[in-house]
């Protein structure tokens, strides 16, 4: 047998102990704790993915009660819009009553300017058409009566004029 494909019983006895020697040393110092970190980090790595999934979860439902929150606000916004159309229609219908009352007292009083106007204009006619006729009669009698006796034929000739004229 060529001497390369001898086998050294020895050797392999040497390096079978060597293996398990070193085996066993690993075992007993780097592998413990290899294992040990390995575990500590798998551990930590659960507990951050298991902390995620809470933020997760406190995510969506933070997302849910601002959803809610802005719904209701939008909600109330709508409702104090409403109100505030309300109020702004209530206030312009009171302006127009306000108004409506004020020309219809402003109509009714200038009636009633225009009426003792009316009645100022009448007595002054009344009293021109007096003089006038006072100055009419005195040319045709060519004499003169007293201011008593001509005021009293006058008030009975326009009382007598009205009359007439209030009949038909």
């Amino acid at each position: 047998m060529p001497a390369i494909l001898q086998l050294n019983v020895q050797q392999i006895i040497s390096q079978a102990l060597s293996f398990l020697l070193l085996l066993w040393l690993l075992r007993r110092f780097a592998w413990r704790p290899l294992l040990n970190v390995l575990d500590q980090r798998r551990a930590h790595i659960e507990e951050e993915l298991r902390q995620a999934v809470q933020q997760k979860a406190e995510l969506a439902r933070l997302q849910d009660e601002y959803a809610q929150r802005l719904a209701a606000i939008e909600e109330e916004a709508r409702s104090k819009i409403q109100q505030a159309i309300l109020e702004g229609k209530r206030v312009a219908m009171e302006i127009q009553e306000q108004a409506r009352a004020q020309g219809h007292a402003i109509i009714t009083k200038s009636k009633e300017t225009m009426a003792l106007e009316l009645a100022k204009a009448m007595i002054s006619l009344r009293d021109q058409v007096a003089e006038m006729t006072v100055k009419a009669v005195e040319r045709m009698l060519r004499r003169t009566l007293d201011e008593k006796a001509h005021r009293h034929l006058i008030d009975e000739v326009l009382d007598d004029l009205e009359r007439e004229h209030a009949r038909p």
